[in-house]
């Protein structure tokens, strides 16, 4: 056999070789690919499966306010009220919640109202959806049938993904029920049904929380199937059809074939060369392959605007820090910090402004602390710091660090924004007490702290529990009074120079079945954190209202809040009540404090302009303690300023505060204003009060709070004398 026979054998030989480990590695290569994107399409479908059953549970939990109330029992079953179901069932789901769909069926299963494409239909529209919803008020009703179940779920809902015509439908049934003390007619309660379309947002949903690619919903035939999408169902008709939502699964094994392929040629042509550059691409697609799984991973346990953990990544750490403390003795400390007034910085500037605040508070917050310490965004403005392996000074130091690192102003791309936040610390030193209730106790020192005045931390410490418990209390008991109307009104006279009675102020008083006499220092405060300040405003209002057709000539003040003067439909009720008890607004002072005129807003010089043409007339209350600014007397339509009590009770003898008040009534004189003195107590300040030139005086001097039946005795006792 000659040399050139050998060389072809030996070529023949190696490319065969060559061959058979190119066809080998193809493949095998074939074959990774393909697991690859099988594996990337279930952890996909995986992914948004988890999403959607997230998603309902979070539908149901917003229509928990409207279903667990009192008042709807009241309104739905025991009376029946037409208006307020627009309001409070139309209204609300169909305008503020964004439902399409909203009915109340009565105990017996029959449609009583309804409300579609946000405006009110007959009941009897019910019809279409009364098939498709009959199954979830069948399952509904087998659970009100049972009290320990209703008991346990407190909320009582069912929802699906029901077809109503070819249209995908989110329908939910729940059951309303009484909150506190209201009770059904019978043994059964109404039922809300609630409908909201699920293509467009579950599409923008899911194609933004998940990077789904061509995602779309869709209405299967039995039997019918899309091999190449991936699906997660949503629902299924009675007719057997699906409804699902597909997307076009990401393939990275595919493109990595597709990006070999040419390698693979080249490999045929130099065996040796092929197999070095095959190895080294199947390498670097592996690199990818796994930089994209890390990728994903990454984005499930990360905030995407400030790239820190997530909650979910949070409570990972957060049990795992715990679990070290039954090896290793120690301190663990949990901090809860919340940026104080962010939603100022969002109204004033804008979203984009916001988000670039909180990746500044993110930015410094990895600066402050230590690498083995995780730094979480919870939501919103709200993070958290788990800090293991130290000590309740060293939590103490780093708390104070955080409160001082995220003060003072940052620069924004629009201007620049004040900044400071509360920080609520918990400190374990065993693992006895679980990981949530070290979580839940950072967040009430976190709660006190804002309650002490902001900018400032709070360690937990076991009385807060019991402080905490006793606010929700009175909250509840207060919403309980403003619903039973068990709130007093109590009226302190307000005289001339002579001592005559010229008005009274009207002044809401509380006493609780159990505490007895509860202060308004207490209450008031109360209410307006909680949100019931508007409430307690117009339950004295409409009380002042009718006591005043008691009395004539005498003027009624009626203290107004900021936050009664921001709301949209706040003359729109003064309106309303007045025609309900047929009181006039001239009788009437309104008294706002320099709180409300701070925001300078259109919506709040509106508000004045219009209640000024009603007819009442506005005081400025606690004049020259705030912000005071002849700016406010120019724009705004003042009638009186009133002088607080803090600089009457150090009169006569104090020349500060004469020169405040005299400056105060000159003020007003020379803008034809009159001046009301407030807590005038002796008879020097009011000699004082009177030869400054104050026209009008209110204080114990003249006369305490007192029932409206007291107010007409002692004006009857000025009149005989």
């Amino acid at each position: 056999m000659d040399r050139r026979n050998i060389e072809l054998k030996i070529f023949g030989l190696i490319a065969g070789m060559a061959a058979g480990m190119m066809l080998l590695a193809g493949v095998a290569l074939t074959v990774a690919t393909r697991h690859a994107d099988a594996r990337e399409r279930q952890y996909e479908q995986t992914l948004v499966g988890n999403g959607l059953r997230q998603r309902g549970k979070e539908i149901q939990t917003a229509l928990n306010p409207y279903v667990i109330w009192d008042e709807a029992i009241i309104k739905l079953d025991n009376h029946y009220d037409q208006a307020w179901a627009s309001q409070n069932i139309g209204a609300s789901l169909g305008g503020a919640l964004g439902y399409k769909v909203a009915f109340v069926l009565d105990a017996d299963g029959k449609p009583i109202y309804g409300h579609i494409n946000g405006k009110d239909v007959a009941p009897e529209a019910y019809a279409r959806y009364a098939t498709p919803t009959a199954r979830l008020v069948t399952a509904i009703r087998e659970i009100e049938a049972d009290p320990k179940k209703v008991a346990k779920l407190r909320a009582v809902h069912t929802s699906r993904v029901e077809l109503i015509g070819d249209e995908p439908v989110l329908i939910t049934v729940s059951l309303i029920r009484p909150d506190l003390k209201a009770k059904t007619r019978g043994p059964r309660a109404p039922l809300l049904v609630t409908g909201i379309p699920v293509a467009n947002s579950v599409i923008k949903t899911f194609s933004d929380r998940f990077l789904l690619r061509d995602a779309r919903i869709e209405v299967v035939k039995p039997g019918a199937a899309n091999t190449d999408a991936a699906q997660a169902m949503l629902g299924r008709a009675a007719d057997g059809r699906r409804v699902v939502l597909s997307w076009t699964p990401r393939k990275p094994g595919e493109e990595l074939l597709k990006s070999a392929t040419p390698i693979l040629a080249l490999a045929v042509l130099a065996a040796a060369a092929g197999s070095l550059l095959l190895f080294r691409v199947t390498r670097r697609a592996a690199k990818k392959l796994l930089l994209s799984e890390a990728e994903a991973k990454h984005l499930a346990l990360h905030d995407p605007l400030t790239g820190l953990a997530n909650r979910t990544l949070f409570t990972d750490r957060l049990v795992h820090a715990h679990a070290l403390l039954r090896r290793k003795p120690g301190h663990l400390a949990v901090l809860c910090i919340d940026l104080d007034r962010f939603k100022e910085v969002n109204d004033s500037y804008g979203h984009d402004a916001g988000d670039q605040l909180i990746r500044e508070v993110a930015r410094r917050l990895v600066n402050i602390c230590r690498e083995t310490d995780t730094i979480c965004r919870l939501g919103g403005d709200e993070f958290a710091i788990i800090q293991p392996d130290t000590t309740p000074s060293g939590a103490a130091t780093l708390a104070q660090r955080v409160v001082d690192g995220l003060s003072g102003e940052v620069d924004l791309s629009i201007g620049r924004a004040h900044l400071s936040c509360s920080v609520g610390v918990s400190v374990v030193s065993d693992a006895d007490q679980g990981q949530a209730e070290l979580l839940r106790q950072a967040d009430v020192a976190l709660y006190r702290a804002k309650e002490a005045g902001r900018g400032r931390l709070a360690f937990f410490e076991p009385e807060m529990d019991a402080a905490l418990r006793l606010r929700k209390g009175l909250e509840r008991d207060l919403r309980a009074a403003l619903e039973s109307e068990s709130l007093a009104v109590a009226y302190q006279p307000l005289t001339d120079a002579r001592g005559a009675m010229i008005g009274v102020e009207a002044l809401a008083r509380w006493t609780h079945p159990e505490r007895g006499e509860i202060s308004p220092a207490i209450f008031i405060p109360l209410a307006e954190s909680c949100g019931l300040i508007g409430l307690v405003g117009a339950a004295v209002f409409r009380r002042a209202c009718y006591d005043s057709l008691r009395w004539s000539g005498l003027e009624v003040s009626v203290n107004v809040s900021a936050i009664q003067l921001s709301s949209p439909g706040f003359v729109d009720e003064m309106v309303a009540t007045l025609a309900e008890t047929g009181a006039r607004a001239d009788v009437f002072l309104l008294e706002i404090t320099e709180t409300a005129l701070l925001k300078d807003s259109d919506g709040v010089h509106d508000a004045l302009r219009r209640l000024k043409r009603l007819g009442f007339r506005l005081a400025l209350d606690d004049f020259g303690t705030g912000y005071a600014s002849l700016a406010y007397l120019r724009r705004h339509p003042i009638d009186k300023l009133k002088i607080d009590r803090s600089f009457v009770s150090s009169l006569p003898g104090n020349s500060e505060s004469m020169a405040v008040a005299s400056a105060i009534i000159s003020l007003a004189k020379s803008l034809g204003l009159k001046t009301t003195a407030e807590g005038v107590e002796t008879q020097g300040q009011l000699d004082a009060l009177v030869k400054l030139g104050c026209s009008e005086f209110q204080g114990y001097l003249l006369g305490r709070p007192m029932p409206a039946d007291a107010i007409a005795g002692v004006r009857e006792a000025a009149k005989v004398l």
